[in-house]
């Protein structure tokens, strides 16, 4: 019996390993699953010559209605966008506004969706700059065109978040897997 329960003790150490490295696959894989920004029209930090009349965004799952905001601020906090949130008829995964400039030199974006695809929430913002120059000191040059908009839009869940969620779960499982095997002491009564 005693080797039957050593047996089980031996096993249930890998198998609470197997399972926390699974679940820290998993954590990591659904954490990136969000409908996250994929780019923009107008790109985030770009400096345009004109304000757009039109800002697009582009997000990595189809989008559902439901959920879908997209709102320009001008300088002043002021909304400059002129609708709701359209998502596109040829590109599931586009959304759209329309908006009127109003002589700012830095405008926001904000938005908000739900993957049509798992039902996550996502949310997220970005700058532009207008300056009839083509060059502006408000917004941070890029060092690569695809820098700016992936490095600057918030995309859901950090990888690295979820990764310690997992870590946690590991040390909390080995814990509780060290606790079950353990040799237990009689004690006399």
């Amino acid at each position: 019996m005693r080797r039957i329960r050593t047996f089980r003790g031996a096993l249930s150490l890998p198998a609470a390993l197997l399972v926390a490295l699974l679940a820290i696959a998993f954590t990591t894989v659904s954490a990136q699953a969000h409908a996250a920004y994929v780019s923009s029209d107008p790109a985030a930090n770009s400096v345009q010559k004109t304000a757009p009349t039109v800002v697009r965004i582009t997000f990595a799952q189809n989008l559902s209605p439901q959920g879908l905001s997209i709102v320009v601020y001008g300088n002043k906090s002021d909304v400059v966008s002129t609708g709701t949130a359209q998502i596109s008829s040829t590109d599931p995964k586009t959304a759209s506004v329309t908006m009127k400039g109003d002589g700012s030199d830095i405008y926001r974006v904000d938005w908000n969706n739900v993957s049509a695809e798992d039902n996550d929430p996502t949310l997220g913002a970005f700058v532009f700059a207008v300056d009839p120059s083509g060059q502006s000191d408000k917004v941070e040059a890029a060092t690569s065109p695809s820098t700016p908009a992936k490095a600057r839009a918030s995309s859901g869940v950090s990888p690295l978040i979820a990764v310690l969620i997992g870590i946690a779960g590991l040390l909390v499982g080995a814990g509780v897997t060290y606790l079950g095997t353990r040799p237990r002491t009689n004690t006399p009564q």
